[in-house]
């Protein structure tokens, strides 16, 4: 495929993803019938109408069935303080089966109301094997939300994310926490009774429409289907594209082993060459080209840190072998090699893995130490000056050597010939004092 195909291929499914995002909105809505539905079969669940007289007639009844009428007739006296009046549809096809309404995501409700009653509930009963049993119908989940009688006038969309589950019920049967939430994905039955501000009479309800409401493809699963539409292609095309690359890069791979086969021998040559540009031959630590790009490299890093830093960019060691010409005179320039080379191997058995190490140039050798203080820096020193101190050089013709040390740490804002002078004048003042001592540069050296 070329690229003018591709091109024109990518705006076709970009043209369809759209048409089907918008579209999503326009899908019909699956739908459940309760109410007029007559393969549902309804009845009333209701105390008798008993009082005084003696009337037990129930009182919950079609008044115009017809019409889909209902009557609740309240009594002036009532025998318990518990009375009952509700109209059901039975969604059970077995004890324990009822519908899934977990599906649906609206309850549509059409009901015309004449009455005094304030409130009205609706309800939808759930069987669920871990709190319900088909010996006690009272054990189904009562899932209800109550309804302002009000608000009749007009048809109600109910979501279904609006029950909440009675707390009598919670309490009655001990349900735990895990179990506590609306569940109605085993709908037993749905009822529609009155709750509040009920006087004694005719109580008259007109069920118009019980319907449950939802879509067919949530837009979360149709988003998701879309992805996996442009996932899929996306696939296909990566294998093709996989395909022609695989045949394009064994046409090249010829010139690649001979490029990369030069490139090595060249960084071969290139580390070869910069090895002996920064490291001193003599005794293998940094030359003072060397040290000079290290200092340069942790200047430029601290100065473009944003940062704002506890520690110094580096504490700075000075280190000068003790009448280093007396050995090179007496001894030879080969004994005092082996001095330098020997004292290098010390310095560097001493120091930390992320310290430098270089030779300054003659007898002098130089510490570089990133992010550490001048107190640090001064301890090592002492060390490594005892250490060369106790150490026994040339053992055939056994020679003592000593060391001076001058310490210092580069400070905020100081440029490093500035902190090398420092340190310089504290190399100095150990010379005069006596050598084979290590001293701190403070403000009071002279510069």
């Amino acid at each position: 495929m070329n690229d003018k195909s591709f091109n024109s291929a990518l705006l076709v499914a970009i043209l369809l993803t759209l048409v089907a995002v918008f579209a999503q909105q326009f899908f019909p809505q699956k739908r459940f019938t309760v109410w007029p539905n007559s393969d549902i079969n309804v009845y009333f669940y209701s105390s008798a109408q008993g009082n005084s007289a003696g009337d037990n007639a129930p009182a919950a009844f079609w008044l115009d069935q017809d019409q889909s009428i209902w009557r609740c007739n309240y009594p002036h006296i009532t025998n318990s303080d518990y009375f009952a009046c509700s109209f059901n549809a039975l969604f059970e096809k077995a004890l324990d089966t009822g519908i899934d309404l977990s599906g649906y995501t609206h309850l549509n409700l059409k009901l015309r109301y004449t009455g005094s009653a304030h409130r009205l509930r609706v309800y939808i009963r759930n069987f669920d094997p871990a709190y319900s049993n088909t010996q006690d119908a009272n054990s189904t989940k009562f899932n209800y939300i109550n309804l302002h009688t009000g608000d009749l006038e007009n048809e109600l969309h109910i979501g279904l994310d609006e029950f909440s589950v009675a707390d009598w019920w919670l309490t009655d049967y001990d349900i735990p926490r895990e179990l506590s939430r609306p569940d109605m994905h085993n709908a037993m039955t749905l009822g529609i009774d009155y709750v509040e501000g009920m006087e004694p009479g005719n109580h008259d309800m007109q069920i118009e429409k019980i319907e449950f409401a939802g879509e067919w493809i949530s837009a979360e699963h149709w988003y998701l289907l879309i992805l996996f539409c442009w996932m899929l292609g996306i696939f296909f095309y990566a294998i093709i594209k996989l395909i022609q690359l695989n045949k394009q890069s064994k046409h090249d791979v010829s010139i690649i082993h001979q490029l990369s086969d030069k490139n090595a021998r060249l960084q071969l040559e290139k580390d070869k060459f910069r090895h002996l540009s920064t490291v001193d031959a003599l005794t293998q630590t940094y030359n003072r080209f060397g040290i000079d790009n290290i200092i340069s490299s942790l200047i430029s890093l601290h100065k473009n840190s944003d940062k704002r830093r506890a520690l110094p960019d580096f504490a700075l060691m000075l280190i000068d072998i003790d009448h280093f010409k007396r050995i090179n005179d007496r001894r030879g320039h080969d004994a005092g090699d082996r001095v330098l080379r020997n004292i290098a191997a010390i310095i560097n058995q001493h120091i930390n893995q992320h310290d430098f190490l270089g030779r300054w140039g003659g007898e002098e050798f130089i510490v570089i130490m990133p992010d550490a203080t001048k107190e640090t820096a001064f301890i090592l020193a002492e060390k490594i000056r005892v250490l060369i101190n106790e150490t026994l050089f040339e053992q055939h013709n056994p020679l003592c050597v000593t060391i001076s040390v001058g310490v210092s740490e580069k400070r905020d804002n100081e440029d490093f010939a500035t902190c090398f002078k420092r340190v310089d004048n504290a190399l100095y003042a150990a010379k005069t004092q006596g050598r084979n001592c290590c001293v701190m540069a403070t403000d009071n050296l002279p510069v």
